[in-house]
């Protein structure tokens, strides 16, 4: 089966100082260009509920260029990609309002908070050097092959942590892989001890990458804290927190992609929980007496847990793991979680347990790990979803 499939290929480039300086001042051109295009929109739709549309905000732009010379310096078509970001923010602002949603209108960026232009018609292929305009030549490291028939849309120039790298969005098409037999079916259980726990009896332990720097950042954080606000000494230390974080962000796709491909290597089908992480992850609903006293309702637990669901990476794993299966022709199947833990694996009855308990025992006599025995119940689940009549 042939389709036409998108890929992002991102490679570090080496901008000189005088670049970096350049593309720095068209970073705070974007971010003051954003904050009067939403200032603008908001004192409409304060003023008389009206919204002002993309088209409008565009068509302006030359006139914006002659009272404002210094725009000059900026691509015509980055400076239309900022209002584009505009225009989708603000769209989603009437959606929600519309579907009774909580409303949230745009924020204003502050300093250092606008880290990425884009140029959404770059057409041309990296090499070891590119052309940006309004730029001048970068040096790119070409480390990874971008396929002959891919086609790039867009590019864009970001900046984490002080490294500069340049994304391309590609198409091309793509013949995916015939399924093969999808021998050794296995089910997995995702745990905050141990990462998965396959129904093979495999497990991978938690890496904890947040958790194994949270003195740094603590200690960065407080430091950070204390000093003067835009200062010289601020900029150092919110540079080192950034550059603590990225290092964490780098770690954790680094586990989840290795982890993936080790999974799809000794399996050609996997079962895992169809879990709702952003519902898992809400903070919990305060508790009130009769005299409207608020009572205490766990919320500092929960924190925690929330912070160890995110550290571990659950709701970005299920996502690569369908890509890679993808790719090699191999399948992947969501499951509905209900009872997996609570479910006995050998004769199926029911066994309520808190999360504390880590060890699975039933009446009919049978015992084992938690985790292990739900693996099983999914895996179960999962076959009989393919063998049952469509």
């Amino acid at each position: 089966m042939e389709f036409v499939i998108r890929r992002a290929y991102k490679y570090r480039v080496y901008p000189t100082k005088a670049q970096i300086s350049n593309v720095e001042n068209q970073f705070s051109m974007c971010r003051h260009l954003y904050n009067r295009s939403l200032a603008e929109r908001t004192d409409a739709y304060e003023k008389d509920g009206t919204a002002i549309s993309y088209n409008q905000q565009q068509n302006s732009l030359p006139e914006l260029k002659k009272e404002r010379p210094w725009y000059k310096g900026v691509y015509s078509q980055v400076l239309q990609d900022v209002l584009r970001r505009l225009d989708k923010g603000c769209q989603a602002f009437f959606r929600r309002v519309r579907t009774g949603g909580k409303p949230g209108f745009p924020k204003f960026r502050k300093r250092g908070q606008w880290n990425s232009i884009t140029y959404p018609q770059y057409r041309k292929r990296p090499d070891s050097v590119i052309t940006v305009p309004k730029i001048g030549r970068v040096r790119l490291v070409y480390h990874r092959q971008l396929p002959e028939d891919a086609r790039v849309k867009t590019l864009t120039i970001t900046r984490e942590a002080g490294k500069w790298f340049a994304c391309f969005p590609a198409e091309f098409p793509f013949t995916a892989e015939p399924e093969q037999g999808l021998t050794d079916p296995i089910g997995t259980d995702l745990g905050l001890i141990d990462f998965f726990y396959a129904s093979d009896g495999s497990h991978v332990p938690v890496p904890k990458h947040l958790r194994k720097k949270e003195k740094q950042l603590k200690r960065l954080q407080r430091r950070l804290a204390k000093s003067e606000k835009r200062s010289e000494k601020y900029h150092r230390i919110l540079k080192a927190v950034r550059k603590c974080h990225y290092r964490i962000t780098c770690r954790r796709s680094d586990f989840l992609h290795k982890t993936a491909s080790g999974l799809l290597k000794k399996s050609g089908l996997i079962f895992y929980e169809d879990l709702r992480i952003s519902d898992m992850m809400r903070r919990p609903k305060p508790k009130q007496d009769e005299d409207g006293k608020y009572l205490p309702n766990n919320a500092s637990a929960k924190a925690g847990l929330n912070k160890s669901i995110s550290d571990a990476g659950w709701g970005r794993f299920p996502d690569i793991l369908k890509y890679k299966a993808l790719h090699l022709g191999k399948k992947t199947l969501a499951v509905p979680p209900q009872y997996t833990s609570q479910t006995c694996s050998a004769c199926g009855k029911i066994v309520k347990k808190s999360l504390s308990v880590r060890t699975h025992r039933c009446a009919c006599g049978f015992v084992a790990n938690r985790d292990l025995s739900a693996a099983l119940n999914i895996l179960r689940i999962g076959m009989d979803t393919l063998q049952a009549p469509t």
